[in-house]
Protein backbone atom coordinates (compact mmCIF):
# COMPACT_ATOMS: atom_id res chain seq x y z
CA UNK A 1 0.00 0.00 0.00
CA UNK A 2 2.56 2.59 1.03
CA UNK A 3 4.59 1.86 -2.28
CA UNK A 4 1.02 2.32 -4.62
CA UNK A 5 0.56 5.89 -2.45
CA UNK A 6 4.53 6.86 -2.94
CA UNK A 7 4.03 5.91 -7.24
CA UNK A 8 0.57 8.17 -7.15
CA UNK A 9 2.34 11.17 -5.08
CA UNK A 10 5.39 10.74 -7.41
CA UNK A 11 3.44 10.84 -10.53
CA UNK A 12 1.85 13.74 -8.87
CA UNK A 13 5.01 15.60 -8.96
CA UNK A 14 6.20 14.97 -12.17
CA UNK A 15 3.18 16.14 -13.47
CA UNK A 16 3.37 19.66 -11.48
CA UNK A 17 6.79 20.05 -12.89
CA UNK A 18 5.68 19.14 -16.47
CA UNK A 19 2.21 22.01 -15.72
CA UNK A 20 5.65 24.47 -15.57
CA UNK A 21 7.53 23.77 -18.55
CA UNK A 22 6.45 26.35 -21.43
CA UNK A 23 7.67 25.56 -24.91
CA UNK A 24 7.54 28.35 -27.80
CA UNK A 25 7.22 27.63 -31.53
CA UNK A 26 7.11 29.73 -34.53
CA UNK A 27 3.74 29.82 -35.74
CA UNK A 28 4.93 30.24 -39.34
CA UNK A 29 6.71 26.88 -39.24
CA UNK A 30 4.65 23.77 -39.19
CA UNK A 31 7.69 21.82 -38.28
CA UNK A 32 7.99 24.39 -35.19
CA UNK A 33 4.56 23.63 -34.08
CA UNK A 34 4.58 20.05 -34.57
CA UNK A 35 8.16 19.70 -32.50
CA UNK A 36 6.66 21.51 -29.63
CA UNK A 37 3.55 19.30 -29.62
CA UNK A 38 5.67 15.69 -29.71
CA UNK A 39 7.59 17.23 -27.17
CA UNK A 40 5.13 17.60 -24.45
CA UNK A 41 3.34 14.78 -25.54
CA UNK A 42 6.59 12.93 -24.74
CA UNK A 43 6.87 14.61 -21.13
CA UNK A 44 3.21 14.99 -20.62
CA UNK A 45 3.53 18.88 -20.82
CA UNK A 46 -0.07 20.02 -20.69
CA UNK A 47 -0.96 21.58 -24.70
CA UNK A 48 -1.64 24.56 -23.68
CA UNK A 49 2.05 25.43 -22.12
CA UNK A 50 2.69 26.00 -26.03
CA UNK A 51 3.28 29.72 -27.29
CA UNK A 52 2.75 30.55 -30.34
CA UNK A 53 5.40 33.33 -31.88
CA UNK A 54 4.68 35.24 -34.78
CA UNK A 55 8.23 35.72 -35.94
CA UNK A 56 10.12 34.75 -39.02
CA UNK A 57 11.34 31.59 -39.22
CA UNK A 58 15.33 32.57 -39.44
CA UNK A 59 18.36 32.53 -37.42
CA UNK A 60 18.26 36.26 -36.77
CA UNK A 61 15.85 38.08 -35.02
CA UNK A 62 16.08 42.17 -34.80
CA UNK A 63 16.43 43.63 -31.02
CA UNK A 64 13.10 44.77 -31.81
CA UNK A 65 10.88 42.12 -32.85
CA UNK A 66 12.58 39.88 -30.12
CA UNK A 67 11.57 42.61 -27.59
CA UNK A 68 7.92 42.41 -29.26
CA UNK A 69 7.13 38.96 -30.49
CA UNK A 70 9.11 37.30 -28.17
CA UNK A 71 10.09 38.99 -24.62
CA UNK A 72 6.61 40.61 -24.13
CA UNK A 73 4.53 37.75 -25.90
CA UNK A 74 5.85 35.28 -23.22
CA UNK A 75 5.88 37.28 -20.47
CA UNK A 76 1.89 38.07 -20.98
CA UNK A 77 1.89 34.38 -20.57
CA UNK A 78 3.03 33.45 -17.85
CA UNK A 79 1.47 36.37 -16.16
CA UNK A 80 -2.15 34.77 -17.57
CA UNK A 81 -1.11 31.48 -16.42
CA UNK A 82 -0.38 32.91 -13.28
CA UNK A 83 3.34 31.22 -13.27
CA UNK A 84 4.61 34.64 -12.24
CA UNK A 85 3.77 37.57 -10.21
CA UNK A 86 4.31 41.07 -11.35
CA UNK A 87 3.24 43.39 -8.32
CA UNK A 88 3.54 46.24 -11.16
CA UNK A 89 1.12 44.18 -13.88
CA UNK A 90 3.01 46.04 -16.37
CA UNK A 91 2.88 44.66 -20.06
CA UNK A 92 6.15 45.14 -20.85
CA UNK A 93 8.72 42.87 -19.06
CA UNK A 94 11.36 46.06 -18.37
CA UNK A 95 9.21 48.02 -16.44
CA UNK A 96 7.78 44.75 -14.79
CA UNK A 97 8.49 43.91 -10.75
CA UNK A 98 8.37 40.12 -10.84
CA UNK A 99 8.49 38.85 -6.83
CA UNK A 100 7.72 35.32 -7.68
CA UNK A 101 8.23 32.66 -10.27
CA UNK A 102 7.22 29.09 -10.89
CA UNK A 103 8.14 28.63 -14.06
CA UNK A 104 10.95 25.30 -13.80
CA UNK A 105 11.92 25.95 -17.48
CA UNK A 106 11.07 27.21 -20.89
CA UNK A 107 12.09 25.10 -24.22
CA UNK A 108 12.49 26.82 -27.35
CA UNK A 109 11.57 24.77 -30.50
CA UNK A 110 13.27 24.46 -33.56
CA UNK A 111 12.05 27.19 -35.70
CA UNK A 112 12.35 29.78 -33.17
CA UNK A 113 15.20 32.44 -34.46
CA UNK A 114 18.14 31.58 -31.82
CA UNK A 115 20.16 35.11 -32.35
CA UNK A 116 19.50 38.74 -31.77
CA UNK A 117 21.13 41.03 -34.10
CA UNK A 118 23.60 43.95 -33.05
CA UNK A 119 21.87 47.13 -32.92
CA UNK A 120 23.10 50.75 -32.51
CA UNK A 121 21.80 52.24 -28.97
CA UNK A 122 23.09 55.60 -30.36
CA UNK A 123 25.39 56.76 -32.85
CA UNK A 124 28.04 57.75 -30.64
CA UNK A 125 27.89 53.67 -29.24
CA UNK A 126 30.90 52.29 -29.10
CA UNK A 127 30.92 48.26 -30.35
CA UNK A 128 33.41 45.85 -28.88
CA UNK A 129 33.47 42.61 -29.00
CA UNK A 130 32.76 42.31 -25.13
CA UNK A 131 30.65 45.39 -25.20
CA UNK A 132 28.10 44.68 -27.84
CA UNK A 133 24.27 43.98 -27.64
CA UNK A 134 23.95 40.91 -29.60
CA UNK A 135 23.13 38.11 -28.10
CA UNK A 136 21.31 34.16 -28.17
CA UNK A 137 17.78 34.21 -27.77
CA UNK A 138 17.59 31.48 -25.07
CA UNK A 139 20.18 33.32 -22.80
CA UNK A 140 19.10 36.80 -23.09
CA UNK A 141 15.25 34.87 -21.86
CA UNK A 142 16.81 33.78 -18.90
CA UNK A 143 16.35 37.73 -17.70
CA UNK A 144 13.13 38.04 -18.63
CA UNK A 145 11.95 38.36 -15.33
CA UNK A 146 15.10 40.84 -13.86
CA UNK A 147 13.12 44.23 -15.19
CA UNK A 148 15.48 46.35 -17.39
CA UNK A 149 19.23 45.91 -17.22
CA UNK A 150 22.14 46.98 -19.23
CA UNK A 151 22.20 45.13 -23.20
CA UNK A 152 25.79 46.27 -24.08
CA UNK A 153 28.10 43.32 -22.39
CA UNK A 154 26.91 40.23 -20.04
CA UNK A 155 24.71 40.18 -17.52
CA UNK A 156 26.65 38.09 -14.54
CA UNK A 157 24.94 35.05 -13.27
CA UNK A 158 24.89 35.81 -8.99
CA UNK A 159 23.78 31.75 -9.08
CA UNK A 160 27.11 30.55 -10.77
CA UNK A 161 28.86 28.14 -9.14
CA UNK A 162 28.33 24.95 -6.67
CA UNK A 163 26.88 25.92 -3.53
CA UNK A 164 23.38 26.09 -5.08
CA UNK A 165 20.25 24.17 -4.11
CA UNK A 166 17.03 22.74 -6.21
CA UNK A 167 14.77 26.05 -7.63
CA UNK A 168 17.47 28.39 -6.31
CA UNK A 169 17.06 30.54 -9.67
CA UNK A 170 13.33 29.92 -9.51
CA UNK A 171 13.57 32.36 -6.40
CA UNK A 172 15.60 34.76 -7.48
CA UNK A 173 13.20 34.77 -10.25
CA UNK A 174 15.53 33.82 -13.62
CA UNK A 175 14.33 31.83 -15.97
CA UNK A 176 15.97 28.39 -17.03
CA UNK A 177 16.02 27.91 -21.03
CA UNK A 178 17.03 25.25 -23.37
CA UNK A 179 16.28 24.81 -26.83
CA UNK A 180 14.79 21.85 -29.15
CA UNK A 181 17.17 22.38 -32.08
CA UNK A 182 19.70 20.63 -34.31
CA UNK A 183 20.63 20.50 -38.19
CA UNK A 184 16.56 18.95 -38.62
CA UNK A 185 13.44 18.51 -37.03
CA UNK A 186 14.33 14.71 -36.40
CA UNK A 187 17.51 15.91 -34.51
CA UNK A 188 16.08 18.14 -32.42
CA UNK A 189 13.26 15.89 -30.86
CA UNK A 190 16.40 13.13 -30.58
CA UNK A 191 17.39 15.39 -28.03
CA UNK A 192 14.57 14.21 -25.65
CA UNK A 193 14.28 10.80 -27.43
CA UNK A 194 17.90 10.10 -26.21
CA UNK A 195 17.23 11.85 -22.99
CA UNK A 196 14.40 9.59 -22.05
CA UNK A 197 16.07 6.58 -22.95
CA UNK A 198 18.88 6.83 -20.54
CA UNK A 199 16.33 7.97 -17.77
CA UNK A 200 14.71 4.42 -18.87
CA UNK A 201 18.02 2.26 -19.50
CA UNK A 202 20.72 4.33 -17.51
CA UNK A 203 23.31 6.25 -18.78
CA UNK A 204 25.95 3.81 -19.97
CA UNK A 205 29.39 4.42 -21.86
CA UNK A 206 32.46 6.35 -21.24
CA UNK A 207 33.91 9.52 -20.53
CA UNK A 208 36.62 11.49 -23.03
CA UNK A 209 37.95 14.63 -21.63
CA UNK A 210 39.84 16.49 -24.26
CA UNK A 211 42.13 19.53 -23.36
CA UNK A 212 44.26 22.11 -25.64
CA UNK A 213 47.00 23.42 -23.65
CA UNK A 214 45.89 26.60 -24.54
CA UNK A 215 44.71 28.21 -21.18
CA UNK A 216 45.43 26.22 -18.00
CA UNK A 217 42.11 27.71 -16.77
CA UNK A 218 40.07 25.53 -19.42
CA UNK A 219 41.99 22.65 -18.67
CA UNK A 220 41.96 22.81 -15.07
CA UNK A 221 38.18 23.12 -15.21
CA UNK A 222 38.01 20.00 -17.87
CA UNK A 223 40.64 17.58 -15.15
CA UNK A 224 38.12 18.98 -12.19
CA UNK A 225 35.17 17.23 -14.29
CA UNK A 226 37.25 14.40 -15.21
CA UNK A 227 37.67 13.57 -10.90
CA UNK A 228 33.54 13.71 -10.60
CA UNK A 229 33.22 11.54 -13.62
CA UNK A 230 35.16 9.24 -12.26
CA UNK A 231 33.62 9.28 -8.40
CA UNK A 232 30.89 8.01 -9.92
CA UNK A 233 32.44 5.02 -11.66
CA UNK A 234 32.88 5.79 -15.57
CA UNK A 235 35.80 4.96 -16.89
CA UNK A 236 37.07 8.23 -18.46
CA UNK A 237 39.71 8.69 -21.74
CA UNK A 238 41.88 11.92 -21.07
CA UNK A 239 44.18 13.49 -23.83
CA UNK A 240 46.26 16.10 -22.43
CA UNK A 241 47.92 17.23 -25.88
CA UNK A 242 47.19 20.11 -27.70
CA UNK A 243 45.92 17.89 -30.68
CA UNK A 244 42.03 16.47 -30.43
CA UNK A 245 41.95 13.46 -29.99
CA UNK A 246 42.56 11.06 -33.10
CA UNK A 247 41.71 8.08 -34.82
CA UNK A 248 44.14 6.13 -32.48
CA UNK A 249 42.55 6.93 -29.06
CA UNK A 250 39.23 5.34 -28.09
CA UNK A 251 35.86 6.54 -29.02
CA UNK A 252 33.54 3.97 -27.96
CA UNK A 253 30.13 4.66 -26.38
CA UNK A 254 30.51 8.48 -25.38
CA UNK A 255 28.55 9.22 -22.30
CA UNK A 256 30.97 12.97 -21.84
CA UNK A 257 32.48 14.56 -24.25
CA UNK A 258 34.09 17.95 -22.63
CA UNK A 259 36.84 19.13 -24.65
CA UNK A 260 38.71 22.06 -26.67
CA UNK A 261 39.71 23.75 -28.91
CA UNK A 262 39.05 23.37 -32.53
CA UNK A 263 36.75 25.22 -34.81
CA UNK A 264 35.19 21.82 -35.96
CA UNK A 265 34.51 18.38 -35.33
CA UNK A 266 37.41 16.10 -36.38
CA UNK A 267 38.43 12.08 -36.24
CA UNK A 268 35.72 10.37 -35.18
CA UNK A 269 33.16 13.04 -33.91
CA UNK A 270 33.05 14.36 -37.41
CA UNK A 271 31.74 10.38 -38.88
CA UNK A 272 28.71 9.72 -39.40
CA UNK A 273 29.40 6.15 -38.27
CA UNK A 274 29.68 7.91 -34.94
CA UNK A 275 26.88 7.49 -32.28
CA UNK A 276 26.93 9.23 -28.87
CA UNK A 277 24.97 7.20 -25.77
CA UNK A 278 22.31 7.64 -25.53
CA UNK A 279 21.53 10.65 -22.49
CA UNK A 280 24.96 11.89 -23.84
CA UNK A 281 26.19 15.68 -22.69
CA UNK A 282 28.81 16.87 -25.17
CA UNK A 283 30.88 20.45 -25.03
CA UNK A 284 33.44 21.68 -27.18
CA UNK A 285 34.67 25.33 -26.22
CA UNK A 286 34.70 27.12 -29.66
CA UNK A 287 33.89 30.29 -29.74
CA UNK A 288 31.39 29.80 -32.56
CA UNK A 289 30.63 25.87 -32.03
CA UNK A 290 26.69 27.08 -32.27
CA UNK A 291 26.79 30.01 -34.99
CA UNK A 292 24.97 27.95 -37.40
CA UNK A 293 22.77 25.23 -36.15
CA UNK A 294 21.97 24.00 -39.62
CA UNK A 295 25.80 23.59 -40.51
CA UNK A 296 27.26 19.94 -39.75
CA UNK A 297 30.88 21.48 -39.40
CA UNK A 298 29.60 23.48 -36.11
CA UNK A 299 30.33 21.16 -32.95
CA UNK A 300 26.64 21.67 -30.95
CA UNK A 301 24.31 20.50 -34.21
CA UNK A 302 27.10 17.91 -34.74
CA UNK A 303 26.42 16.30 -30.90
CA UNK A 304 22.74 16.54 -31.51
CA UNK A 305 22.79 15.09 -35.08
CA UNK A 306 24.59 11.85 -32.91
CA UNK A 307 22.46 11.10 -30.33
CA UNK A 308 23.53 13.53 -27.98
CA UNK A 309 21.12 14.58 -25.47
CA UNK A 310 22.86 17.85 -23.87
CA UNK A 311 25.20 19.85 -26.25
CA UNK A 312 26.49 23.14 -25.29
CA UNK A 313 27.68 25.90 -27.63
CA UNK A 314 28.40 29.13 -29.01
CA UNK A 315 26.57 31.42 -30.80
CA UNK A 316 29.44 34.28 -30.97
CA UNK A 317 32.50 35.04 -29.35
CA UNK A 318 31.27 34.32 -25.51
CA UNK A 319 35.56 34.63 -24.40
CA UNK A 320 36.91 31.72 -22.06
CA UNK A 321 35.18 32.96 -18.54
CA UNK A 322 31.99 32.83 -20.02
CA UNK A 323 31.44 29.74 -21.11
CA UNK A 324 29.63 26.72 -19.56
CA UNK A 325 31.96 25.03 -16.74
CA UNK A 326 32.21 21.50 -16.99
CA UNK A 327 32.86 21.22 -13.89
CA UNK A 328 30.13 22.81 -12.81
CA UNK A 329 27.63 21.37 -14.41
CA UNK A 330 28.95 17.68 -13.30
CA UNK A 331 28.88 18.67 -9.45
CA UNK A 332 25.13 18.98 -10.20
CA UNK A 333 24.56 16.10 -12.18
CA UNK A 334 26.69 13.67 -9.59
CA UNK A 335 23.97 15.37 -7.27
CA UNK A 336 21.10 14.20 -9.45
CA UNK A 337 20.05 17.77 -10.75
CA UNK A 338 17.86 17.23 -14.31
CA UNK A 339 20.21 18.81 -16.97
CA UNK A 340 18.26 22.19 -17.16
CA UNK A 341 19.35 23.42 -13.53
CA UNK A 342 22.53 21.72 -13.93
CA UNK A 343 23.71 24.05 -17.45
CA UNK A 344 21.81 27.13 -15.28
CA UNK A 345 24.34 26.95 -12.57
CA UNK A 346 27.41 26.46 -14.79
CA UNK A 347 27.06 29.46 -17.27
CA UNK A 348 28.53 32.51 -15.33
CA UNK A 349 26.51 35.36 -17.68
CA UNK A 350 23.02 35.51 -19.12
CA UNK A 351 22.30 38.11 -22.11
CA UNK A 352 24.99 36.83 -23.75
CA UNK A 353 26.15 33.88 -26.21
CA UNK A 354 25.39 31.16 -25.02
CA UNK A 355 23.58 28.08 -25.63
CA UNK A 356 21.64 24.51 -24.81
CA UNK A 357 20.48 22.01 -27.27
CA UNK A 358 18.26 19.25 -24.61
CA UNK A 359 15.41 18.67 -23.01
CA UNK A 360 15.87 20.44 -19.61
CA UNK A 361 13.83 17.83 -17.68
CA UNK A 362 16.25 15.02 -18.52
CA UNK A 363 17.81 13.63 -15.60
CA UNK A 364 20.94 11.60 -16.40
CA UNK A 365 21.22 9.82 -13.06
CA UNK A 366 17.79 9.03 -12.53
CA UNK A 367 18.23 4.90 -13.41
CA UNK A 368 20.44 3.62 -10.55
CA UNK A 369 23.22 1.85 -11.43
CA UNK A 370 22.32 -1.22 -9.35
CA UNK A 371 18.88 -1.28 -11.24
CA UNK A 372 20.90 -1.67 -14.79
CA UNK A 373 22.62 -4.28 -12.93
CA UNK A 374 19.53 -5.91 -12.49
CA UNK A 375 17.99 -5.33 -16.18
CA UNK A 376 21.34 -7.31 -17.02
CA UNK A 377 20.55 -10.18 -14.83
CA UNK A 378 16.81 -10.52 -16.07
CA UNK A 379 18.18 -10.42 -19.38
CA UNK A 380 17.78 -6.90 -20.48
CA UNK A 381 21.04 -6.08 -22.59
CA UNK A 382 21.52 -4.32 -25.26
CA UNK A 383 25.39 -3.00 -26.73
CA UNK A 384 25.62 -0.87 -23.66
CA UNK A 385 24.85 -3.14 -20.84
CA UNK A 386 29.01 -4.09 -20.79
CA UNK A 387 29.60 -0.52 -19.55
CA UNK A 388 27.20 -0.58 -16.43
CA UNK A 389 29.54 -3.89 -15.39
CA UNK A 390 32.61 -1.83 -15.83
CA UNK A 391 30.82 0.86 -13.88
CA UNK A 392 30.27 -1.19 -10.89
CA UNK A 393 34.30 -2.75 -11.24
CA UNK A 394 35.24 1.14 -10.92
CA UNK A 395 33.43 1.67 -8.11
CA UNK A 396 34.47 -1.58 -6.17
CA UNK A 397 38.04 -0.73 -7.29
CA UNK A 398 37.89 3.34 -5.73
CA UNK A 399 36.58 1.47 -2.59
CA UNK A 400 38.72 -1.76 -2.27
CA UNK A 401 41.23 -1.64 -4.50
CA UNK A 402 41.21 -5.40 -4.88
CA UNK A 403 41.40 -6.30 -8.71
CA UNK A 404 40.44 -10.26 -8.12
CA UNK A 405 37.53 -8.85 -6.69
CA UNK A 406 36.84 -6.52 -9.30
CA UNK A 407 37.50 -9.37 -11.88
CA UNK A 408 34.77 -11.67 -10.64
CA UNK A 409 32.25 -9.16 -10.55
CA UNK A 410 33.01 -8.96 -14.15
CA UNK A 411 32.96 -12.83 -14.79
CA UNK A 412 30.06 -13.27 -12.87
CA UNK A 413 28.14 -11.16 -15.89
CA UNK A 414 30.00 -12.15 -18.81
CA UNK A 415 27.92 -14.95 -19.42
CA UNK A 416 24.68 -12.71 -19.76
CA UNK A 417 26.14 -10.42 -21.99
CA UNK A 418 26.27 -10.68 -26.27
CA UNK A 419 28.41 -7.76 -26.41
CA UNK A 420 31.47 -7.67 -24.25
CA UNK A 421 34.63 -6.14 -26.15
CA UNK A 422 34.66 -3.32 -23.47
CA UNK A 423 34.53 -5.46 -20.79
CA UNK A 424 36.72 -8.14 -22.01
CA UNK A 425 39.51 -5.24 -22.12
CA UNK A 426 39.21 -4.36 -19.25
CA UNK A 427 39.29 -7.46 -17.51
CA UNK A 428 42.75 -7.59 -19.97
CA UNK A 429 44.03 -5.29 -18.10
CA UNK A 430 43.34 -6.21 -14.59
CA UNK A 431 44.89 -9.45 -15.12
CA UNK A 432 47.87 -7.71 -16.91
CA UNK A 433 50.17 -8.18 -12.99
CA UNK A 434 48.01 -11.32 -12.13
CA UNK A 435 48.25 -14.00 -15.22
CA UNK A 436 49.59 -12.31 -18.28
CA UNK A 437 48.73 -15.64 -20.82
CA UNK A 438 44.97 -14.66 -19.32
CA UNK A 439 45.43 -11.14 -20.23
CA UNK A 440 46.52 -11.93 -23.46
CA UNK A 441 43.61 -14.12 -24.72
CA UNK A 442 40.65 -11.53 -23.23
CA UNK A 443 42.71 -8.82 -25.21
CA UNK A 444 42.34 -10.99 -28.47
CA UNK A 445 38.49 -11.89 -27.37
CA UNK A 446 38.41 -7.80 -27.28
CA UNK A 447 39.84 -7.45 -30.27
CA UNK A 448 37.65 -9.32 -32.20
CA UNK A 449 34.22 -7.64 -31.52
CA UNK A 450 36.37 -3.99 -31.55
CA UNK A 451 37.96 -4.47 -35.36
CA UNK A 452 34.38 -4.74 -36.34
CA UNK A 453 32.94 -1.49 -36.02
CA UNK A 454 34.27 1.86 -36.74
CA UNK A 455 33.44 3.42 -33.45
CA UNK A 456 35.72 0.82 -31.77
CA UNK A 457 38.48 1.06 -33.75
CA UNK A 458 40.00 3.58 -31.40
CA UNK A 459 39.87 0.39 -28.53
CA UNK A 460 40.96 -1.88 -31.55
CA UNK A 461 44.27 -0.07 -32.02
CA UNK A 462 45.28 -0.01 -28.30
CA UNK A 463 44.80 -3.47 -28.36
CA UNK A 464 47.09 -3.76 -30.81
CA UNK A 465 49.67 -1.79 -28.86
CA UNK A 466 49.13 -4.33 -26.17
CA UNK A 467 49.77 -6.93 -28.80
CA UNK A 468 52.88 -5.39 -29.39
CA UNK A 469 54.15 -4.90 -26.15
CA UNK A 470 54.31 -8.49 -25.46
CA UNK A 471 56.55 -9.31 -28.38
CA UNK A 472 53.15 -10.26 -30.56
CA UNK A 473 54.47 -8.04 -33.45
CA UNK A 474 53.03 -10.09 -36.18
CA UNK A 475 49.56 -10.60 -34.09
CA UNK A 476 49.70 -6.68 -34.07
CA UNK A 477 50.13 -5.53 -37.46
CA UNK A 478 47.35 -8.22 -38.33
CA UNK A 479 45.26 -6.98 -36.71
CA UNK A 480 45.71 -3.35 -38.47
CA UNK A 481 45.44 -4.99 -41.38
CA UNK A 482 41.84 -6.24 -40.58
CA UNK A 483 40.76 -2.92 -39.38
CA UNK A 484 41.86 -1.09 -42.32
CA UNK A 485 40.04 -3.44 -44.62
CA UNK A 486 36.62 -2.84 -42.13
CA UNK A 487 36.32 0.35 -43.78
CA UNK A 488 36.36 2.54 -46.66
CA UNK A 489 36.49 5.85 -45.11
CA UNK A 490 38.59 7.87 -46.74
CA UNK A 491 39.99 10.33 -43.75
CA UNK A 492 40.52 7.42 -41.75
CA UNK A 493 42.32 5.47 -43.79
CA UNK A 494 44.60 8.42 -45.39
CA UNK A 495 45.43 9.25 -41.53
CA UNK A 496 46.01 5.84 -40.68
CA UNK A 497 47.87 4.76 -43.09
CA UNK A 498 50.89 6.21 -43.09
CA UNK A 499 51.68 6.38 -39.18
CA UNK A 500 50.92 2.51 -39.55
CA UNK A 501 53.68 2.53 -42.34
CA UNK A 502 56.10 3.38 -39.61
CA UNK A 503 55.63 1.50 -36.72
CA UNK A 504 53.77 -2.09 -37.93
CA UNK A 505 56.18 -5.08 -38.83
CA UNK A 506 54.06 -5.58 -42.06
CA UNK A 507 55.41 -8.14 -44.49
CA UNK A 508 56.48 -7.00 -48.20
CA UNK A 509 53.84 -7.56 -49.74
CA UNK A 510 51.63 -5.61 -47.04
CA UNK A 511 53.31 -2.93 -47.14
CA UNK A 512 52.95 -2.58 -51.13
CA UNK A 513 49.08 -2.95 -50.80
CA UNK A 514 48.77 -0.29 -47.98
CA UNK A 515 51.31 2.05 -49.94
CA UNK A 516 49.23 1.40 -53.33
CA UNK A 517 45.79 1.91 -51.41
CA UNK A 518 46.84 5.31 -50.13
CA UNK A 519 48.38 6.25 -53.48
CA UNK A 520 44.72 5.73 -54.92
CA UNK A 521 42.77 7.81 -52.07
CA UNK A 522 45.44 10.50 -52.38
CA UNK A 523 44.69 10.66 -56.18
CA UNK A 524 41.16 10.60 -55.71
CA UNK A 525 41.38 13.30 -53.35
CA UNK A 526 43.43 15.67 -56.13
Amino acid sequence: MRGIIFLLIFASCINLQAANVFVLANKNSEKSKKLAEDYCELRSIPKENVVILDVKDSANISREDYDKKIAEKLFKVLKEREAVKDILNSENPKHALVVKSDVDYVVIAKGVPYRISEEKISPDAKISATANNSACVDSELAMLLKGKYELRGMQKNPLFGLNRQRGDYKKENFLAVSRLDGLNFSDALNLADSALSAEEKGLRGRAYIDMSKKYPTGDKWLLSAKKTIEELGFDVSSDEKPQLFNYFDRFDAPAFYFGWYTDMPRYYPQSKDVKYSSGASALHIYSYSAQNLSNPRDWTPSFAARNAAVAFGYINEPFLTFTHRSDVYMHYISRGFEAGEAAFYSMSAFSWKGIMLADPLYSPLKKTLQSQLEDIENGKIDGLSQYAVIRKMNLFLLENGNARKAIEIAESFIPKLNEKFALNWKLALLYGNLDEEKSIALAREAAKEAKENFQNFGLAFEISDFLKSKNLKEESAKLCLEILNSTNDADFLQKVIPVLLNKESFSANEREFLEKKLSNLNKKQN
